[in-house]
């Protein structure tokens, strides 16, 4: 495989992971003392993108039990408008190294017609 479409691929499939995580964490995001799930990116050695997952540990707010006032349990510690935000990320990621793809596809085509 060319490098060019490897790391686009990458780039692809990174995106679709961050999709994946935005998605898991509004899913979750009122559902008691859920711990949203972070993605990092880091580049890798060969060239693409290396997706990392962990959980944030921040608590999330304290909220009645509603039978005892003075009881509280913890919510999610999910924001759900910066989890929309990543899904807009996620999208732009994905549409970027899809067009990259495409290019380096008429690309070659056009070097193969050159050689016919």
């Amino acid at each position: 495989m060319f490098p060019g479409f490897a790391t686009a691929l990458s780039g692809v499939q990174a995106g679709s992971r961050l999709l994946g995580v935005s998605a898991h964490n509004i899913a979750n995001a009122q559902t008691e003392d859920f711990k949203r799930t972070r993605a990092t990116f880091e580049e890798s050695s060969v060239g693409g993108v290396i997706v990392s997952l962990s959980q944030d540990q921040r608590p999330g707010p304290q909220l009645p039990t509603g039978d005892d006032p003075f009881t509280f349990r913890h919510g999610s510690n999910v924001a759900v408008e910066e989890e929309l935000i990543n899904t807009l990320k996620a999208t732009n990621l994905i549409e970027a190294n899809l067009a990259s793809i495409r290019t380096q596809d008429r690309m070659l085509g056009s070097l193969l017609d050159i050689f016919e």
